[in-house]
């Protein structure tokens, strides 16, 4: 787990809210504090489907993408004033961390990757990206960890 401030504050949030930066990535959760509190579970509830007969419309994937929300959670955001505060949780998403193994030989199975997670947090002013890893087994073996911590920080920073 490393923590990145961003300086760029202004860059940094056009990347993540209007441009393809962060699509790829799923969207975990959300909390956007404004005058009132919004909240936003990026799990996908399947049930509402049901009897869906087209299958192109039934996602495939856990979580919702994040270029599916991000509108919606900018939306949250507008205004004459900045948010109070915000959380945004994202996963890299599967077929990106199977990559991430193989290209690094890292000696384990990506099915054995619960997730890998950027917490990108505004608060009092400052913006700041945390990183994360949830692994399915345990392991001493930190060197996800520490590719995930240099991926974020090459690509996403």
């Amino acid at each position: 787990m490393k923590s990145f401030s961003i300086e760029d504050v202004k860059l940094f949030m056009n990347e993540l809210l209007v441009q393809e930066k962060f699509d790829s990535f799923y969207l975990f959760d959300a909390r956007v504090k404004t005058a009132v509190d919004y909240y936003v579970n990026g799990k996908i509830h399947y049930e509402f489907y049901e009897g869906e007969t087209d299958e192109a419309m039934i996602p495939d994937t856990e979580y919702v993408m994040w270029k599916d929300m991000k509108q919606t959670i900018f939306d949250f955001m507008k205004g004459t004033r900045l948010p109070l505060r915000f959380k945004i949780v994202l996963m890299f998403n599967r077929d990106n961390i199977t990559r991430l193994v193989e290209m690094n030989h890292l000696p384990m199975d990506s099915s054995d990757v619960g997730a890998l997670f950027m917490n990108i947090i505004y608060e009092d002013g400052a913006l700041s990206v945390t990183t994360g890893t949830s692994m399915k087994v345990f392991t001493m073996d930190k060197s996800l960890e520490h590719i995930w911590d240099e991926t974020v920080e090459k690509y996403y920073i």
